[in-house]
């Protein structure tokens, strides 16, 4: 086995598995044509994803945490997500989320005036610690 992979595999054994994180969702700032409670509904959906992208950082890294702040713009099924600001430390997760977001398809109602809209949303990622008792 190349020495290189088996070093690898030792140091991540060693190092024990990442400390479990929380997300926190700031409130989405949207303007423009949009259900407003229809998008929010259907951004939902990203809740797992992000979680697994923040549980795929940390695997790296176990330090990772911050926030990320996004501006999204909608319309046609789609969101285009772009990363306004990112204090985590971590590209890896940024683009992991805006991926996530890219890959979501949004469904508008039948019948409804096309969407186009823009917004500002943030993630907050925190390692998840425990209260000592006094």
């Amino acid at each position: 086995m190349n020495r290189a992979i088996v070093l690898f595999v030792l140091l991540t054994a060693c190092r024990g598995p990442a400390p479990p994180g929380m997300l926190s969702f700031g409130d989405v700032e949207i303007s423009g044509q949009v259900e407003t409670s229809q998008l929010l509904a259907q951004m939902r959906q990203l809740d797992p994803r992000l979680e697994a992208c923040y549980a795929r950082a940390k695997r790296s890294d176990h330090s990772v945490d911050g926030t990320i702040a996004l501006h999204m713009r909608g319309g046609g099924g789609r969101l285009v997500p772009q990363v306004r600001s990112n204090d985590t430390g971590s590209e890896f997760l940024a683009e992991c989320v805006t991926g996530a977001i890219s890959g979501l398809t949004l469904v508008e109602p039948a019948g409804s005036p096309p969407w186009d809209f823009e917004a500002n949303w943030a993630v907050t990622f925190t390692i998840a610690t425990r209260q000592r008792s006094p």
